[in-house]
């Protein structure tokens, strides 16, 4: 990370890239003041993210640097979902963004669930609304930007970050065709600079929110959950909130997919702790 300051210094554009949980953690006293106290223009591509690095294990899947490298200044963080999104997000990283930035991606083949087509603009989240059974799972969505979004009326919202936002829109099939409910999916793929206003829209428009994350749980729920709080205009309108994540413990080696369901992470749990909460609402909704 020095030397990449020292030709950061110098006008080149350094990529750093190994595992993440190296990236972030081994050096991070180096990032925080070679890089970012000085704002360099460093990028550090941060792979192995999550458990679904599979048999590689505790030591080499990264849960905690969203929180480690989003609570430092100038950093910007991007978790893209898929190949495409973390060609987009690159690419800004590399050519737009000025100052250190933090990429996060996956080891394990993930699904493409965007499309060339896709509306992208780094640090305004993406909303995704399932349609209907299509022949390809991508197709059953439509994606909009943030900004461009109105409101359906949904009955609750799940965002989610990184390969988290394939199982959030998997749950949304599930609770439309087997529970009737509708919902919005956020895909948060820039987490620095947040989109807070898509966020706090959610909240007040849906007043159900879960969020998901391949991570510690609250690394990127308690962001989420922060600025919701701090910036709600409507602090009168009941919201029902919580997390899923990793619970505050180290991983395993094992089959990715395997680790994914045994740690909580799939679309099934997401739907059933939706479900959970969405069984709540009435009490709640006459509580407040």
């Amino acid at each position: 990370m020095t030397v990449a300051a020292g030709l950061a210094k110098q006008g080149l554009i350094p990529v750093t890239s190994t595992y993440g949980v190296f990236a972030s953690g081994r050096c991070w006293d180096q990032i925080r003041t070679t890089l970012c106290y000085s704002n360099m223009n460093v990028k550090i591509a941060a792979a192995h993210g999550g458990i679904s690095v599979g048999p590689d294990g505790a030591t080499h899947q990264s849960l905690e640097e969203i929180s480690l490298m989003s609570v430092l200044p100038n950093m910007h963080v991007a978790v893209p979902c898929d190949a495409l999104e973390t060609e987009r997000a690159t690419m800004h990283c590399l050519l737009q963004a000025v100052g250190p930035a933090y990429i996060r991606f996956a080891r394990e083949a993930t699904p493409v669930v965007t499309k060339p087509q896709s509306p992208f603009r780094f640090g305004l989240a993406n909303v995704i609304r399932y349609r209907g059974p299509q022949p390809r799972f991508m197709d059953a969505f439509e994606t909009f930007l943030s900004t461009d979004y109105s409101d359906e009326g949904e009955d609750a919202s799940i965002v989610a970050c990184g390969p988290m936002v394939t199982e959030a829109m998997r749950a949304a099939w599930l609770l439309k065709e087997e529970r009737g409910l509708e919902t919005r999916v956020v895909n948060v793929h820039t987490v620095k600079p947040l989109d807070t206003a898509a966020l706090v829209q959610a909240a007040e428009q849906t007043h159900l929110m879960v969020t998901a994350e391949e991570h510690q749980v609250g690394g990127f729920g308690n962001i989420v959950a922060g600025a919701i709080l701090c910036h709600r205009q409507n602090s009168e309108a009941p919201l029902l909130f919580d997390m899923l994540g990793v619970d505050d413990r180290f991983g395993l080696s094992g089959k990715p997919w395997h680790l994914v369901r045994a740690f909580g992470l799939s679309a099934e749990h997401i739907a059933e702790r939706v479900l959970r909460l969405h069984e709540r609402q009435p009490v709640a909704m006459g509580r407040w």
